[in-house]
């Protein structure tokens, strides 16, 4: 009888089939950060009573939990999606045919955060949602949308070195709007947990803060943020950052104008439940704007040809005769090949400072 045989390695997967997963994870993420807060806002929160069960002796919700126990069990289903995806990136990006340590750091960053997101969301529900772990919950969803975001750029990116802005203004503008995004989702939490939606009707545990006062210093912190925002697309233009700058620059503006008016509306019409679902997804859509900002305000090389499936270690860049070039300068930046952080082994022709990703 013949014996079946089978590939000893696992066959190699292209950057088009990875871009295409990183990008589902970045609207996986977004999406899930939304669903969980239709969670709360329902009172679904304790719709599964434990966790990971949902209830004594069963995965699936039941009758009597009616609809809370529904909106709690989608939530997990769609969490359970997420994982899927998570789990498989870093495995994608071991077995890319142009190998790149970054890629594979940042996937494994991601798997390394969700397993996390997992753990803090069975301690949200055993502690019966307690502000600071449902905080903690959210706020650890957009450190893993910073990094699948930065992910998703980078794969679309070559090798090299990342090179600041020719002018360095620019540079730190960008980085203290990204502070600021950051803070202001913070204090957000803060006035989450001192308002009405606890997440359930039987958990009223708060914070204590007095919800008119730590809104008003969430909505001082955004008035800041709109005008580094301003500041910012005045910046970009000033400095001829580019025109993917420029446009995320005032993409970002509509955004947190936007989102400024949403937080005002929400407050002086009691917090209803619609606006405050929608202010989530609007902090959800900036945070993930003003990573892409940040980034385009740098540069790094273009990406380059993928290498044919089983080119063997000289595949990379043989597909025209500009091999070994760095893209429209002409001038040879070495073979391709990299050192342990994936930057090419000579600096890229444009003048800049390379600094670390």
């Amino acid at each position: 009888m013949r014996e079946m045989s089978f590939p000893r390695r696992l066959p190699t997967v292209g950057l088009a089939a990875f871009r295409r997963l990183t990008f589902t994870a970045v609207v996986l993420l977004g999406l899930i950060v939304v669903t969980g807060g239709a969670v709360r806002l329902t009172g679904s929160g304790l719709g599964c009573p434990t966790w990971p069960q949902c209830g004594d002796g069963s995965f699936v919700t039941r009758t009597q939990y009616a609809g809370h126990g529904w909106v709690e069990f989608g939530n997990r289903l769609i969490t359970i999606a997420v994982g899927l995806v998570m789990l498989v990136l870093p495995l994608v990006a071991a077995r890319l045919r142009d190998r790149r340590r970054d890629l594979l750091r940042l996937s494994f960053g991601l798997w390394v955060g969700f397993v996390g997101q997992v753990v803090l969301g069975g301690l949200t529900v055993l502690f019966k949602l307690n502000p600071a772990l449902v905080a903690a919950h959210f706020l650890l969803s957009m450190v893993l949308l910073l990094n699948v975001v930065v992910l998703d750029r980078r794969a679309r990116q070559g090798r090299g070195p990342v090179r600041r802005p020719a002018r360095p203004e620019l540079f730190w503008l960008s980085r203290l709007l990204a502070t600021v995004a950051a803070a202001t989702l913070v204090f957000g939490t803060v006035v989450t947990g001192s308002g009405p939606h606890s997440g359930d009707g039987r958990a009223a545990r708060r914070f204590g803060f007095d919800v008119r006062a730590v809104a008003q210093l969430h909505a001082d912190v955004a008035m800041v943020l709109i005008g580094l925002v301003a500041a910012t697309v005045l910046a970009v233009r000033l400095a001829d950052a580019g025109a993917e700058a420029r446009r995320t620059a005032v993409a970002l503006l509509a955004a947190v104008a936007a989102q400024c008016g949403i937080g005002f509306a929400q407050y002086f019409s009691g917090i209803p439940v619609g606006l405050v679902e929608l202010h989530i997804a609007g902090a959800t859509l900036l945070w993930i704007i003003t990573i892409r900002l940040a980034l385009a305000v740098m540069e790094r090389p273009p990406a380059e040809d993928e290498p044919a499936p089983g080119g063997g270690p000289d595949a990379r860049g043989t597909a025209g005769p500009d091999h070994g070039r760095s893209a429209g300068d002409g001038r040879a930046v070495g073979d391709g090949r990299s050192g342990p952080d994936g930057a090419a082994d000579l600096p890229a022709a444009r003048p800049g400072t390379p600094v670390s990703a």
